[in-house]
């Protein structure tokens, strides 16, 4: 589509010729030790075949297993901006980076506990081969649940001009999908609640502990939509760098 739209370019390339540079600028990509682009569409791929390239643990914490590692150490510091990580050696060959998130309110701390969520990121020479989800999440998602969600991912629809990626997690029974009450016993009080037409929104932000090299605190936000009149969870939003993560929860058994 891009090719055929600028036939007449300023450059004054032909179809063909931008064909033989994008094939030259890939092979020199994939020469100098692969694109993460690539390897993020990989993993995507992956999902897509859930049970042959992924497993799930609940055993000492959340935890989704890469059958298969793709990703670089090198992209886990992209996507989490470069910002130090706690580095635990587990093997010799194997260290674990946990990323502390710290929550954010909009003025002073308003809730006894503590709600900060730690992110662990295990690799194995190099490579991504486990994420280790917060504790505190088990008490409503288990390792079935969280199998379903990742499993949609796979299907996600992308957008690249509105650098979107949507999945709907339609396997999901209304029981497994949280509600409201259940999201503020696992991370508290949201930083700001918004009413929109389809149902109120819960907006968390976190930021890591540590600066990233520029000496910046890396802030995350996460939106959370619920049906106004079930309570449940409809839609989760994660924009990361700059895409934005999207999942809806539509589970086919109501429908029924």
């Amino acid at each position: 589509m891009y090719l055929e739209e600028n036939a007449k370019s300023p450059m004054g390339k032909s179809p063909s010729q931008r064909k033989i540079l994008i094939s030259f600028l890939l092979v020199l990509c994939l020469g100098v030790g692969g694109c993460r682009l690539f390897r993020f569409l990989e993993v995507k791929s992956h999902l897509g075949d859930f049970s042959e390239n992924f497993s799930v643990s609940d055993h000492d914490g959340l935890r989704l297993i890469f059958k298969k590692p793709v990703l670089l150490a090198g992209d886990v510091e992209w996507l989490m901006v470069y910002s130090p990580p706690v580095k635990t050696h587990v093997a010799a060959d194997t260290e674990l980076w946990t990323y502390p998130l710290v929550k954010k309110y909009p003025g002073r701390k308003s809730e006894r506990g503590n709600f900060d969520l730690a992110m662990g990121m295990k690799l194995c020479r190099a490579k991504l081969c486990e994420i280790v989800f917060p504790e505190r999440f088990t008490k409503y998602i288990n390792k079935e649940v969280l199998g379903k969600v990742m499993g949609s991912v796979g299907g996600a629809e992308v957008k690249k001009l509105a650098k979107t990626s949507t999945a709907a997690v339609k396997s999901l029974e209304p029981k497994e999908i949280p509600n409201f009450s259940e999201v503020i016993e696992i991370l508290g009080r949201p930083y700001a609640k918004l009413n929109e037409e389809e149902g109120r929104v819960f907006v968390y932000r976190y930021r890591l502990r540590e600066k990233n090299p520029e000496g910046k605190y890396i802030v995350f936000k996460l939106l959370l939509s619920f049906n106004e009149e079930t309570g449940k969870l409809k839609r989760l939003v994660l924009p990361l760098r700059s895409v934005r993560l999207a999942m809806n929860f539509e589970p086919d058994v109501a429908r029924k």
